[in-house]
């Protein structure tokens, strides 16, 4: 199975399972799914659009890093009306950088009418003007890099990192976004736990007081049962409290349309946690694997290491002489004097040595602490991935043991629970008892809840920490992908 396949395949295993609403219900009554508050959490958290004004920057900058190599147009016109050479000049030229070595390329036009006196001899043209043309290379300094490739270098490198940046800021913010869908189930979950356990001492009131009244049992059974259902209530209350806060904090990732936060309502709670059936079974190897050829923070170093590489290539070339060569023709046309009338050809060679070259130099060590500095940062953040890796696939296997343990806890405790009343109805125990054993029973219930809940949780962290949580623009999904195997 291709990685890719896979991660598809576990995403659809580990989050969708038991979670697909039924079309026919109301919309309103549609059980709210895992899958809708990760889409709105891409699509629609204030989160998200800020990150995403990361890429609008770098490609903000990389079109500036473009504009190095726009064309430029230059013109100077100079009049000179009153003087013992009066005179009039013009001069026009259009240049143009490009990426091949650093190569420049110009044309231009220059017209200079009236009296020149013998050193200016150099602006007469004949009627018509003189056109040239020519390009200049640098032989040394300049010829592989220059500031131009350099920056335009760096800002597609950059604009690759805000890439990177922005899926990891959108994998935190649907990791969140999970914590609270489940916190809310769960929260959800201990409500109706709650109005379960008041809903036993509300049932046997009446009965437990026409008991009394009938000399049957104690009448302080009467009252404990009253003090019971008054507690119960309470719980009740604190229970729907601990709901409505879950679905505050979930309204922070699931937003409606118009982009407001959503509070969802109660009726769209679905029916349960899902449970397990299946342990993991991939390696740990297999996991890791996967988390360091797709988490964006190590792609993201990489880049930046490239764009210190680039900064330390410059100041390498910096350091070096320059050595320009220029290659230029020029005709004049129109009338004038015939010395000004043949082609002229010409040819340069410029030479400009930096004796301690101490800027190019202190560039280069610049760069090279810097991406020594990202080498070690590198290192760190590969062990801190390792490291919530195999957090995370020890944590949801213990989860799923927990939960296994904890679904029979509670089913041992209700059975006891049933048992003792069975025994108070026939007069052998007190309500006391019971309603001890029916307490256990819903602290065994909750911990089952709880339980549930840190397996979910631990399935979040593992797709965060292996980025198969996010199918953002460096993965795909399977759209048929078959699920891993339990053992």
């Amino acid at each position: 199975m291709s990685p890719r396949h896979a991660s598809g395949s576990i995403l659809a295993l580990l989050l969708t399972v038991n979670l697909t609403a039924p079309s026919t219900r109301a919309a309103s009554l549609t059980p709210l799914t895992l899958q809708e508050v990760l889409d709105s959490t891409r699509e629609r958290h204030p989160g998200v659009a800020a990150a995403r004004q990361g890429l609008a920057t770098a490609d903000a900058e990389l079109l500036s890093a473009e504009g190095g190599f726009d064309t430029l147009v230059k013109a100077k016109g100079t009049y000179v009306p009153f003087s013992y050479y009066p005179h009039e000049r013009l001069d026009a030229a259009i240049e143009q950088p490009t990426p091949l070595l650093g190569t420049r390329l110009f044309a231009g036009y220059r017209l200079g009418r009236g009296d020149f006196p013998v050193y200016y001899g150099g602006y007469e043209t004949l009627s018509a003007g003189e056109l040239r043309a020519g390009l200049e290379i640098p032989l040394w300094r300049n010829g592989t890099i220059d500031k131009r490739r350099a920056n335009l270098s760096q800002a597609r490198l950059r604009r690759e990192i805000a890439g990177f940046t922005f899926t990891g800021e959108r994998i935190e913010l649907q990791r969140q976004a999970a914590y609270h869908y489940w916190d809310w189930v769960a929260a959800g979950q201990q409500l109706r736990i709650a109005h379960a356990q008041y809903a036993l001492a509300a049932a046997r009131h009446d009965q437990l007081a026409r008991r009394a009244e009938a000399g049957d049992i104690p009448r302080i059974e009467h009252t404990e049962n009253e003090r019971v259902l008054l507690e119960r209530d309470a719980d009740r209350i604190a229970a729907r409290r601990a709901l409505e806060k879950a679905a505050l904090e979930l309204s922070l990732s699931l937003r409606d349309a118009q982009g407001e936060p959503y509070v969802v309502p109660a009726s769209r709670l679905p029916d349960g946690l899902p449970v397990p059936e299946t342990a993991l079974e991939e390696s740990l190897d297999a996991w890791l694997e996967r988390a360091l050829r797709g988490r964006p923070e190590l792609r993201e170093l990489a880049l930046q290491r490239d764009v210190l590489q680039v900064d330390a290539a410059l100041a390498r070339n910096q350091a070096a002489p320059a050595v320009d060569l220029g290659l230029s023709v020029a005709r004049d046309v129109g009338a004038g004097p015939a010395n000004l009338r043949p082609t002229e050809f010409q040819a340069s060679l410029t030479l400009d040595i930096p004796l301690q070259a101490r800027a190019a130099r202190g560039q280069r060590r610049a760069a090279e602490a810097k991406r020594a500095a990202v080498e070690a940062k590198t290192r760190l953040t590969h062990d801190k991935i390792a490291t919530e890796v195999r957090d995370a696939v020890s944590a949801l296997r213990a989860a799923h043991e927990r939960v296994g343990l904890a679904r029979n806890a509670a089913e041992v405790a209700r059975q006891l629970a049933r048992a003792e009343f069975t025994r108070f109805e026939q007069g052998a125990t007190h309500l006391l008892v019971v309603n001890q054993r029916e307490q256990a029973a819903a602290d065994a219930e909750l911990k089952e809840v709880k339980a549930l809940m840190d397996y979910h949780h631990a399935v979040v962290d593992l797709l965060a920490a292996t980025a198969t949580i996010e199918p953002g623009p460096t993965r795909e999904h399977a759209g048929n992908g078959s699920a891993p195997r339990g053992r």
